[in-house]
């Protein structure tokens, strides 16, 4: 390359940076968004599941279940939640998101696991997270497998466990006892999904207004402004509930994702979800000016969205301030609200805390961005 032809490449280059320096979006998308994923991808999210709470139906109540039970409480993974006396009232507990796994011991078991050769266990789990649930099974059988290898030890055997006594440990997932991984995804996908679309186009379409000046025409109407941006959203918002009809049968008769919970319960929370990523895309619409920055800001929200929601990882897993940083995802309330509905079939009682999160998220994000509209008109 000749020296004129270097330094007019030089030039151009420089002329490229100059650019690229003075746009605040590339500079976000080049330097501080790779540290984001390493941050989020290597710090927060992990595979192991911590604090599995997990309840305890002992018929034996001998030397060898307490013994047991003592052990699992004491396990760095585990959180003891005392004593269960139904399989009807295990269920109920998983329904309301109070434990992750029982453990119910057979009918005297230390006699049969010392004297019979065979002590029967049983680990139920809730299937409505089907790999959060086969990591818990996988953590108590291993403490399971320690305490038969010891208890042999003090016995003074010398050959294998399983040549004396054995544990057999049955696991049974409720609500999902075939370990479907569409019942676990199905209502992620359709949470990123409905946030995405409500987002994205609820945003460009009001920030396309200011950006071809016929806001302030709108604005200067009779109706008063809110009434005007309201009625911006509404297309939407029945554009949605539409989207929302169209998977959810996708899902039904397409996939066999069951509804086993009430259709209505289910419409009351998504028609909320609905409202409040539309309150989301209108606050949006309010910080960024043109329709290009609204696009990638809401793009850049699928991040936190599916690795902060459980759609795919265990919230009890991050550190303390990413499960705190997670309640402020709307799809984590929703994704929540639809497994309990759809798998677990529960009603409105049960899912009364996730609604109350999607509505005061709604309402937060509507006085937000109704404050920064007036601002902005000012």
């Amino acid at each position: 390359m000749r020296k004129r032809d270097m330094g007019q490449f030089l030039s151009f280059a420089r002329k490229e940076f100059i650019h690229i320096l003075r746009d605040p979006r590339s500079l976000l998308i080049l330097l501080v968004m790779p540290q984001i994923m390493v941050v989020v991808l290597g710090c927060i999210i992990k595979n192991e599941v911590d604090d599995i709470r997990v309840g305890f139906l002992d018929g034996s109540h001998d030397y060898c279940s307490e013994r047991l039970t003592r052990r699992i409480c004491s396990n760095k993974h585990f959180i003891g939640r005392g004593e269960i006396g139904t399989e009807a009232e295990a269920a109920e507990l998983f329904k309301k998101g109070e434990i992750d796994l029982v453990v119910v011991y057979g009918s005297d078991f230390a006699n049969q696991m010392l004297h019979s050769g065979v002590a029967k266990l049983q680990l139920l789990s809730d299937g409505s997270e089907p790999n959060q649930a086969s990591v818990r099974v996988a953590y108590a059988r291993q403490i399971i497998a320690d305490f038969q290898r010891d208890m042999f030890s003090e016995m003074g055997g010398g050959q294998k466990a399983s040549d004396h006594f054995e544990i057999n440990v049955v696991s049974r997932m409720l609500f999902n006892p075939q370990q479907r991984s569409e019942l676990n995804f199905v209502p992620g996908v359709v949470g990123v999904v409905i946030l995405l679309i409500c987002c994205m186009m609820t945003s460009i379409a009001i920030v396309r207004e200011h950006e071809t000046g016929t806001m302030e025409i709108l604005l200067a109407s009779p109706l008063p402004s809110i009434y005007v941006v309201m009625a911006k959203l509404v297309p939407y918002l029945i554009i949605s509930l539409l989207d929302m009809a169209t998977i959810l049968c996708i899902s039904y008769y397409g996939m066999g994702v069951p509804m086993a919970g009430s259709l209505a319960v289910y419409v009351v929370t998504a028609s909320v979800y609905i409202l409040t990523s539309l309150m989301l895309g209108l606050l949006i619409s309010t910080v960024v000016s043109t329709q290009l920055a609204a696009m990638l800001l809401s793009l850049l929200l699928i991040v936190p969205t599916i690795y902060l929601s459980g759609m795919v990882f265990a919230i009890e897993s991050m550190p303390a301030a990413a499960q705190a940083l997670s309640n402020i995802v709307p799809a984590k309330w929703f994704i929540s609200a639809s497994r309990k509905i759809m798998i677990e079939g529960v009603g409105v009682e049960h899912v009364a805390t996730e609604i109350a999160a999607l509505a005061a998220e709604g309402l937060a994000f509507m006085l937000l961005a109704w404050r920064f509209f007036r601002t902005r008109l000012a």
